[in-house]
């Protein structure tokens, strides 16, 4: 491709341009390991890493041309560079570009909020495969098309990555793509330049403050996905609703419990297992039923029968998908055959613990043990109030690691023990997140539930200089369940 075709959108964001754009480029890359001769580096500008300093590595590596922001004077002959008011702008734009827009060649679906968002976005999938419809999906757990599923890295790729991602989409024909689209996605330019069909916004609650420092960030951050869609789907229930409903521009409709939403359910009943309730669509009264315990089951399905329907899905299509729909890491019952139960769930945050605790109390006929810990370089301030909601409603903690990465894991734990020693709950503290786990299990007697919080799908922990290790809940517990006495096993 030729350089000048490749830049000419860069509009306003460039402000100099020093060397030839009369040639051809290979590919763009934005890691400068990645670079190979005649490609294109964007030395984009981050919180730990400035991309200016692995310039010198991609122009040693073959780099033809250089985009950047900021200062840089180690110009060489024969390379072109760029100078930009914003390189995840410029990124954004030329990865468009590169791929030949293949946005504008799909119906895109948008979902944000803090809670909510993968479980909505699977919903939604589910339902548009049910109707026949080409379906793609992006987020936090895998990107996933036809038969082809990458396990994701971040909840919505870099923008060089996303456009890639979805060239491949239109390549296998896909038409419908759901894609839940994070705070820091909105806020760093990865969705730049994308257009949404409908986007939905789940709920706000505190969370990434470590990223937005306050809930006026991050609101905003969120508000950004409807500046570019053109219908919103609004959980009217939530408290930032009403502002938010006064920030959006586009058409709009709200779904949730309150009377004075578009679309709400009745006749609520909430188990153990599943969720049931009735609601009207198109004048029809009808029974939805999904297989995932909790209240926030019936927020997310409403969500994502407010989208299906905007999108004409057939209710039959939508009944079946939310029937049989499975989210890996969210109210997951791992299969061990005993007389007590062992849950993994994805929550990290106060609400979501809260909300997952909240639900399963409702309904256990034994004790609540939680097993949880906090992800270390990350938002401080949760971690004692993590710890207050698992002492004031479980009945046992196990306090444990996350991801640590470059923090110190005690002092992390003894965070969390802050806030529990407020409440009157039991817990013991075990650094190592095995033995956390097979405590809480050895102690664990008939009807009890063991809530291992936190990690959810992921299948590794994060330690130490950002080294990776294999963590895979589901077979731990599997292995610790097998190796436990017979007095456990039901008869």
């Amino acid at each position: 491709m030729l350089l000048q075709y490749l830049i000419e959108n860069l509009g306003d964001t460039k402000l100099e341009v020093i060397g030839s754009t009369n040639i051809e480029i290979g590919k763009i890359e934005y890691d400068s390991n990645k670079v190979a001769t005649g490609d294109v580096f964007v030395a984009i500008k981050g919180f730990r890493e400035d991309g200016n300093n692995y310039i010198n590595s991609a122009q040693e590596n073959g780099a033809k041309c250089i985009i950047f922001e900021g200062e840089f004077e180690n110009y060489i002959d024969g390379i072109t560079y760029i100078k930009v008011t914003d390189t995840r702008e410029a990124l954004a734009i030329i990865s468009a570009v590169y791929y030949d827009y293949p946005a504008n060649k799909l119906k895109m679906i948008g979902i944000t909020g803090t809670k909510g968002k993968t479980t909505t976005a699977y919903m939604v999938r589910d339902i548009l495969l049910a109707s026949g419809k080409k379906t793609g999906m992006i987020g936090t757990i895998y990107n996933t098309y036809n038969n082809i599923q990458i396990e994701s890295t971040r909840t919505s790729p870099e923008s060089l990555d996303l456009q890639k991602l979805l060239k491949d989409m239109v390549d296998a024909d896909i038409e419908y793509v759901v894609m839940e689209v994070s705070s820091h996605a909105l806020e760093l330019k990865r969705v730049y330049g994308i257009n949404f069909l409908v986007s939905v916004f789940t709920n706000l609650s505190e969370e990434h403050l470590d990223f937005h420092e306050t809930m006026e960030n991050y609101l905003n951050a969120k508000a950004k996905l409807f500046e570019v869609s053109d219908y919103a789907l609004i959980n009217g229930d939530d408290i930032y609703a009403p502002r938010l409903l006064k920030m959006v521009k586009c058409k709009t409709a709200t779904f949730g419990l309150d009377n004075e939403v578009n679309l709400t359910a009745g006749d609520i009943r909430v188990n153990a297992e599943y969720v049931e309730y009735k609601m009207y669509i198109n004048k029809m009264l009808e029974t939805i039923r999904i297989n995932i315990p909790g209240r926030f089951t019936v927020y997310n399905s409403l969500a994502a029968i407010g989208v299906c329907s905007f999108l004409n899905c057939q209710m039959d299509a939508i009944l079946l998908a939310l029937a049989n729909v499975r989210v890996p890491g969210r109210s997951e019952v791992v299969p061990i055959n005993k007389t007590f139960t062992v849950m993994l769930d994805y929550a990290h945050n106060p609400s979501s613990l809260e909300a997952i605790l909240s639900s399963v109390k409702k309904h256990a006929k034994g004790r609540i043990i939680c097993v949880f810990g906090c992800g270390g370089n990350r938002d401080t301030t949760k971690r004692a109030i993590m710890g207050e909601i698992a002492g004031r409603l479980a009945d046992f903690i196990v306090i444990t690691t996350d991801n640590p990465r470059d923090e110190e894991p005690k002092k992390i734990m003894s965070q969390i023990e802050e806030g529990i020693k407020t409440t009157r709950g039991l817990f013991k503290s075990i650094e190592n997140r095995r033995e956390a786990i097979k405590f809480a299990m050895r102690i664990a007697w008939k009807n009890d539930i063991v809530i291992i919080a936190g990690k959810g799908h992921e299948t590794y922990q994060i330690l130490k200089n950002n080294k990776k290790i294999k963590f895979d809940e589901r077979e731990i517990v599997k292995k610790i369940a097998a190796d436990m006495p017979d007095k456990n096993i039901e008869s």
